[in-house]
């Protein structure tokens, strides 16, 4: 009976000493190395802070001497380029990203361009989680959620563009509740709130930390949200839903809210150094340093680390054929687009915006260095190529919004 005691005694020192020389071996591969933090959108805004942020604090907690990371922004086709990168990275642990979590949509409808899976990706955690406002005008004629659903007339949404997160949102909230709507893309968020506020538009989906404080400052109206509770008082689409496919829809949404900021790396990240990718995440995130310059910059933190993020993933990927049925029909939407020309009056940022005269009126249009096609005398161009003087005809849903093709005379 001894010997069979020391024997199990032996084994389990034997396996406990393997763990730790594992986890060494899985910090000890990052001594003295550079990582790559690939970041999905151009420099500033939620994204690029969180990735920052944690990727310049996270070697302090990794236990390997002279590791640092390089953060690479790599934006285009609504996170789809970056997401790409990372997951054909080599899977020794050294390259890692930040995406957003609507590509969940760009998978389940086999947007093209998509060469990930995000059930196979190693997954090291989320910092956020972004509940989702439905918020109306405060000259509208809508006071409660109920004012909504009730509409005789289409209650006009804004969206970003076809396809996009809030156009998505917009459509599958009207279908969770039979909402009668009429979805308007070619707005971001503030420009949605400006053209609320002058009685163009009516609703829109945004997150919590801008809703509250369009809200605080008189610009809007909170009815309904969806995850956590951040709005004390406001009605939780959980427990407004009715119907089976309502549940399901809201589920989704609610599964995207959870996951916000989230952190991965490509498939297949040996187990030792994904652990201590993971471990360093959570220490990360949970340390005073970190959660107080968030806090100063009004970045909330609520971490959520390795498969427990991954089984989140896989559970939203999984949706039943009417779902997916009705994200194809979103995806496939066709909207009619304006075709404004005449003399270019100023270009702005390198191009990023661009003013003309047209029909004696001034008008602009946004520009992205990845989705606005440009060309100049029929050969393709760079927005930073655009002048004052030239000719061009912009391509966009309304003036000031992003245009799709600017097509200038040499």
């Amino acid at each position: 009976m001894r010997i069979r005691s020391r024997l199990v005694a032996l084994a389990a020192a034997m396996t406990a000493g393997a763990a730790a020389a594992d986890a060494d071996t899985g910090k000890d591969f990052f001594k003295g190395k550079t990582g790559q933090w690939i970041v999905a959108t151009a420099p500033g805004g939620g994204f690029d802070y969180y990735a920052r942020l944690i990727s310049r604090h996270m070697p302090k907690h990794m236990g390997a001497p002279g590791f640092t990371y390089v953060v690479l922004n790599r934006p285009g086709a609504g996170h789809t380029i970056g997401t790409n990168l990372i997951y054909v990275a080599k899977a020794d642990g050294i390259t890692v990203g930040s995406f957003t979590t609507n590509l969940v949509y760009s998978q389940i409808i086999e947007r093209k361009g998509v060469r990930f899976d995000l059930a196979k990706m190693s997954w090291i955690g989320k910092a956020a989680a972004d509940t989702r406002i439905l918020m109306v005008a405060v000259g509208s004629p809508f006071k409660t959620f109920a004012d909504v659903v009730a509409s005789s007339q289409p209650v006009k949404f804004a969206a970003s563009g076809v396809g996009s997160g809030s156009f998505m949102e917009a459509h599958l909230v009207g279908a969770a509740f039979n909402i009668p709507q009429r979805v308007i893309p070619g707005f971001g968020n503030q420009d949605a709130t400006l053209a609320m506020m002058r009685g163009e538009l009516e609703a829109q989906m945004s997150n919590s930390t801008e809703a509250i404080n369009w809200s605080k400052a008189g610009q809007g109206r909170i009815v309904m949200q969806l995850g956590e509770n951040a709005v004390p008082g406001v009605p939780n689409a959980a427990d407004l839903v009715k119907t089976p496919q309502g549940k399901t829809i809201v589920d989704l949404l609610v599964a995207q809210a959870q996951l916000a900021r989230v952190t991965a790396g490509p498939p297949g990240i040996p187990a030792d150094r994904l652990k201590a990718l993971r471990d360093a995440y959570a220490a990360t995130l949970a340390s005073a340093e970190v959660k107080a310059e968030a806090a100063k910059a009004d970045f909330p933190i609520a971490p959520l680390v390795g498969d427990a993020v991954r089984d989140k993933i896989v559970a939203a990927l999984n949706q039943p054929p009417e779902v997916v049925a009705l994200l194809k029909k979103l995806a496939t939407t066709k909207v009619e687009y304006l075709t404004h020309a005449g003399p270019v009056t100023k270009s702005e940022n390198g191009g990023r915006k661009v003013f003309i005269k047209h029909q004696g009126k001034d008008v602009h249009a946004e520009t992205s260095g990845s989705r606005t096609k440009v060309t100049i005398g029929g050969k393709p161009a760079k927005r930073g190529d655009i002048k004052a003087g030239m000719t061009c005809a912009l391509t966009y849903l309304r003036p000031g919004a992003e245009a799709t093709k600017i097509d200038c005379k040499g």
